[in-house]
């Protein structure tokens, strides 16, 4: 008897089903015979070019496996791709007799680089990269026509390496691969992708069932003990093979496909996969920005083809620089987009300007970038979003929950925390607290990460690894080839479509829909879902905090620019906001979580240090040039001094030299109102004084000639050796190498250990992965004293305004780096001034500070954007063992057990380490890749060492002290000195506000107010917490004649959330007082409008 529809060898039929699925792809595109491609390349740009200047070139023929580029350029010793742009033109020629109505036609096209593929009328088309490698032609015929012309976009870069198609080589160059004109079968296709499903479920139940698929020569193994659906899936595959083999035709194979889908799928929903197109695009990384516009634009045509072939699919944007890109150099495909918006199923999402790092920038930085994204997000889409997307980061501050809350922003996505490499983060879906105990953000991590590619193990895996499934039945799964590999695929969506019912009711179904609709749906058992509070550190890419150094100080020296000039405007009055393009936007694109951390490459840098730089330069130049001004009245001697901060302040201020009439030292400086008077002193060659400053005050000074009484100057305990310095508030010693050994406060000492001085390290920075991005933990041991000889420390200056200790060059390395070493006192501060002046040569090394001490609590202290984070100085488990390297927005200290402690204030370095009493600060690094030449050079670091201060205080003799978190604007900010020869600055008349109790609440940002309707007639500043506890603040307003005042406190949007009543008023000074209550870690914005 013959067997008929069985076999007695079921592992034999996965094979034949392989091998049937090759034959069915084979037969999805077949060359149209007749039909031809003949290809011209244009000249090469550096600039680039468009359609409307492309056409206008001449062409010269090109074919199948010529080099149209060298595969990269070398420049400032750095090799890089060439970034240049040619334009190539098509005509393509089909037979009359070969086009058929209803039938698709495309141009397979495959070369190195990446293409934007244009019509003959000039609009946008498609992309094309080596995932998204054909080009649709059939609705480029029109009527009968059987020819047509396309221009292709093409980039010299292959970024998207991880994509499939090799890297062009030195020796060969970019080149033109293969081009083919192809006729597509509908039938083929969909076969294909039905048998394709099919054995995916066969090779996850395989998996599941421990079963070795086999697909190599060998032994195949029984299936002696599996599920009954695989035996009989397995038996219905077989006689579809059957079917197909007998008669080759794909319509008979399809209704026996169809009956198997029958069988198997079911409307069964216990779990659900809610898919999302998305293209992760970095703004900057492995490329320039010029390039990402590039890129978006082939990405974004794409999107539209699938959109207008597939009614069900969806797309989620973010990232307004992106879209207005777009806006600005393609109209008409951003008005498609806009359409697509308007209908639902293009998502404009994610509140950020752009997807920021959320450790580096200062808490204001964080706070416009979701202002100003939007803004922009509402112009584009009618409506803010609700939802925060930063899908890749480099770890989260716990200040994050607030700021969103703040903002009225209830959900946020992200993934990268999955990353961590030493303990897994418990939860997918939950509530995330913010440290102030109250503010909440609904949190979802994504566990298929942000690029999926909706496969159905994928799918399985996803919801098997849900934590939340007990509570939630569903997850989001961005979905698509982001930075420059096109996003979303064909074969993507057809998966996900075939998905959409489950599979023997085992695997979840599939949708796509928007990220809003799934957070609405987790929203309704956001009462059941987990809470956390802390931030969410991730166990990986430590070295983001020091990588690039000349980077992270103009992004900071940008920042201080921006709230000085934000702060003159109010401080004089103007009460008009800045111009969000024009001050901020680039400041914020800097803010990119591949720009801020250090982990792009070198011509980046190039551009952004160069933009930061001058950005930096306009702001505090527009803020001298906005300062309301009047004739001088007798001389021209006058000039004014600004404090931008909100306390009151001593400060070094650099005099006018031109206002001085022969040498410093036979003048004076004197204060117009308060009728004190100083000498000065020269400073790096600079004449200074020592002024004192109310916060955001504007007071006058003028140079008098020093009478004989005034040549000793102000008397300030200034004291210098080189082996000690002393200002009568700090007494610092240190010992033969030049290091601290010794340092006390106020006649305290701080606890640094008697046997080991502070020292500078150099340790061996090698990682297995990832260069710029990491420290590995070894280095944590594998390090060496810098200095290993005496060093004299020499004194070279010692007046009543500096003193100033400085060794001579030390040898660093073993590759010719020298350091110098500098450290400084002022009058009036209680802080020691550390300068290392490094010139860096190293390679795959860190140089760090460290200062041992007995500060042994649990705790040790990190500045945050906003308000702190307390971490474990003690490694007692993985989890703070794994935190060797940790981000601190510009401070640490390391702490007992009663918060007293020694504290680090840096300029511009964010990169820490605080375990078992020793406190450590990362200066440098020597990452090779992606940056061959990162931090190479010569560097001039600053930093201070100081007590540990949680609140505002006066001590005796006009002794100020201020929290940590202030100083670290405090030290580094300068305040403004107005001069000009033919004219004076007018003073303000009296401080907009007067803080005369802050507690622990520390101001971070003063700035006009934006309060839609009412610009122009008030302000905002800005406070966080800083100790963890509550605090007051009492402060006064003027209150101008005429005027009234209405003090509120409101949310980062000015929404008003509690009115202050004055608790008194003085109308003598005409100044209501007001008293504000602060509670732990709380941000606060307090707004004055004048009416």
């Amino acid at each position: 008897m013959t067997r008929q529809t069985t076999t007695p060898l079921p592992q034999l039929i996965y094979p034949r089903v392989i091998h049937l699925r090759r034959r069915l792809k084979d037969l999805i595109y077949k060359p149209i015979t007749g039909a031809r491609a003949d290809i011209q390349v244009g000249p090469v740009h550096h600039t680039f070019i468009s359609w409307e200047e492309a056409v206008t070139e001449k062409y010269e023929s090109i074919r199948v496996g010529d080099s149209f580029s060298p595969a990269s350029v070398t420049k400032d010793g750095v090799k890089e791709f060439p970034w240049t742009q040619r334009w190539f033109r098509i005509d393509l020629q089909f037979p009359p007799d070969v086009l058929q109505k209803g039938n698709e036609y495309c141009l397979y096209f495959l070369a190195h680089g990446e293409f934007t593929v244009y019509t003959n009328t000039g609009d946008v088309w498609c992309g094309i990269d080596p995932v998204h490698d054909r080009i649709p032609i059939s609705s480029l015929l029109q009527g009968e026509q059987s020819s047509t012309t396309i221009w292709l976009d093409g980039g010299q870069w292959q970024t998207g390496f991880w994509f499939g198609l090799e890297v062009p080589t030195d020796e060969l160059g970019f080149r033109l691969l293969k081009v083919d004109l192809q006729q597509k079968s509908i039938l083929a296709k969909d076969m294909y992708h039905d048998l394709s499903m099919l054995v995916e479920w066969v090779e996850y139940t395989y998996g599941k069932e421990n079963i070795p698929l086999n697909t190599e020569n060998g032994y195949y193994h029984p299936l002696s003990t599996v599920p009954p659906s695989l035996r009989r899936i397995l038996n219905l595959l077989n006689q579809a093979c059957d079917l197909f083999d007998r008669t080759q035709s794909l319509s008979d194979l399809g209704k026996e496909i169809k009956f198997i889908y029958g069988i198997m799928t079911t409307s069964s929903e216990d779990m659900k996969i809610c898919h999302v197109g998305h293209a992760h695009m970095d703004l900057v990384w492995l490329w320039p920005e010029r390039v990402t516009y590039q890129k978006i634009i082939h990405t974004y045509s794409n999107v539209l083809q699938l959109m207008n072939k597939y009614p069900a699919f969806t797309f989620t944007m973010s990232q307004p620089p992106l879209y207005h890109h777009i806006q600005k150099k393609q109209p008409k495909l951003a008005e498609q987009i806009k359409k697509k918006i308007q209908s639902g199923r293009w998502e404009f999402t994610g509140a950020l300007e752009v997807e920021a790092d959320t450790q580096i920038p200062v808490g204001e930085g964080l706070v416009r970038c979701i202002l100003y994204g939007q803004e922009r997000i509402k112009a584009t889409r009618g409506s803010v979003s609700d939802t925060v997307w930063i899908p890749d980061v480099f770890g989260y501050s716990q200040c994050l929950p607030q700021i969103f809350f703040l903002a009225e922003i209830p959900n946020f996505f992200t993934t990268k925390i999955l990353w961590s490499t030493l303990t897994k983060f418990p939860h997918n879906s939950f509530v995330w607290i913010g440290p102030d105990g109250e503010s909440s953000v609904l949190t979802h991590l994504s566990v298929t990460g942000y690029n999926s590619k909706i496969t159905m193990k994928e799918a399985m895996v996803a919801v098997r690894n849900y934590q939340q499934a007990d509570v939630h039945d569903e997850v989001l799964c961005p979905s698509g080839y982001g930075d420059g590999g096109g996003g979303p695929s064909e074969d993507q969506v057809e998966r996900s479509l075939r998905m959409q019912r489950s599979f023997i009711g085992e695997t979840p179904s599939c949708r796509w829909d928007t990220v809003d609709s799934f957070f609405q749906r987790l929203s309704l058992v956001k009462d059941d879902l987990p809470m956390y509070r802390g931030e969410l550190f991730l166990e990986y890419h430590r070295a983001v905090h020091t990588t690039q150094s000349d980077f992270k100080y103009n992004l900071r020296n940008c920042e201080r620019a921006l709230q000085t000039r934000e702060a003159l405007r109010v401080i004089s009055g103007n009460f008009v906001s800045l111009d969000m393009a024009e001050s901020w936007e680039r400041y914020l694109f800097a803010l990119f979580h591949d720009a801020t951390p250090g982990s792009s490459i070198h011509s980046v840098y190039q551009e952004l240090n160069a933009e930061l730089k001058l950005l930096a330069e306009r702001q505090y130049e527009s803020a001298v040039e906005e300062w309301p001004q009047q004739p001088a009245i007798d001389t021209s001697n006058i000039f004014t001094i600004v404090n931008p901060l909100a306390w009151t302040r001593y400060a070094i201020v650099e005099v006018p030299e031109d206002l001085l009439d022969g040498d410093h030292s036979s003048h004076i400086v004197h204060s117009i109102e308060d009728n004190v008077c100083d000498s000065m002193q020269l400073i790096d060659g600079k004449p200074c004084a020592l002024v004192k400053l109310e916060g955001l005050s504007a007071k006058p000074y003028t140079i008098l000639p020093k009478s004989a009484e005034q040549a000793r100057g102000t008397v300030t305990n200034m004291e210098a050796s080189p082996t000690s310095l002393s200002n009568g508030i700090v007494n610092a010693e240190f010992d033969k190498y030049g290091q601290l050994c010794s340092i006390s406060i106020r006649g305290e000492p701080l606890l640094i250990t008697k046997d080991e001085a502070a020292s500078f390290t150099l340790h061996d920075d090698n990682p297995e992965a990832y260069d710029a991005w990491d420290m590995d933990h070894h280095i944590v041991w594998m390090k060496d004293k810098v200095v290993k000889e005496p060093v004299t420390l020499k004194v070279v200056a010692c007046g009543h305004i500096a003193s100033i200790l400085r060794s001579e060059p030390i040898p660093v390395g073993a590759n010719g780096s020298t350091m110098e070493i500098e450290y400084r006192l002022y009058p009036k501060q209680d802080s020691l001034h550390v300068s290392c002046f490094v010139d860096w040569k190293e390679s795959h090394k860190t140089l760090r500070y460290q200062i041992p001490t007995e500060y042994r609590g649990d705790v040790a202290r990190f500045g945050a954007p906003f308000n702190f984070v307390d971490r474990s100085q003690i490694p007692q488990t993985h989890k703070e063992e794994g935190q060797w390297e940790v981000p601190a927005s510009r401070w640490a200290s390391i702490l007992n057990g009663n918060c007293d402690g020694l504290s680090i204030i840096t300029q511009a370095k964010y990169g820490f380490r605080a375990k078992l009493g020793t406190l450590s600060l990362s200066l440098l690094r020597s990452s090779t890749f992606p940056d061959p030449t990162a931090d190479q050079g010569k560097h001039n670091i600053q930093f201070a060492i100081t007590r540990h201060q949680n609140t505002f205080q006066h001590k005796t003799d006009g002794d100020l002290s201020i929290p940590t978190a202030a100083k670290a604007d405090e030290l580094f900010t300068q305040p403004i000195v107005l001069s000009r020869g033919n004219s004076m600055f007018k003073p303000a008349t009296k401080p907009c506000i007067q803080f005369t109790s802050l507690g622990s609440a520390v101001p971070s940002w003063t700035m006009p107010s934006k309060s839609e309707g009412l610009q122009g007639r008030g302000f905002c500043i800005r406070l966080h917490e800083v100790s963890g506890a509550n605090t007051n603040v009492l402060f006064s307003i003027p209150v101008p004649n005429g005027k009234m005042a209405v003090v509120e406190s409101v949310n980062l949007n000015e929404k008003s959330l509690t009115k202050l009543n004055a608790t008194s008023f003085d109308s003598g000074n005409k100044e209501s007082s007001y008293n504000l209550s602060v509670t732990a870690y709380k941000i606060v914005t307090l707004r004055v409008l004048y009416f």
